[in-house]
């Protein structure tokens, strides 16, 4: 068995999601343009991002997985 993927795969994944733009996206994130596009954002954290809408007073949230991360939607 070899341990390192062949080329393409199992890279491509590990190139779009990236641990610094997860964190960028939960700590300073700014919710004034909508649609929000959150490349490289794990897909896990589309919950938290929904809550803190949610306690922001935003209305008709959404967040869509995408191949290069998470695009949020929100109306005030």
């Amino acid at each position: 068995m070899n341990p390192v993927p062949e080329q393409g795969e199992g890279r491509e994944t590990a190139a779009r999601i990236s641990l610094r733009s997860t964190l960028a996206a939960l700590k300073g994130m700014t919710y004034t343009c909508f649609p929000l596009i959150l490349p490289g954002v794990h897909p896990l954290v589309a919950p938290l991002i929904m809550f803190r809408l949610k306690r922001r007073g935003f209305s008709n949230c959404r967040v869509e997985v995408v191949a290069s991360g998470l695009v949020v939607f929100a109306d005030r």
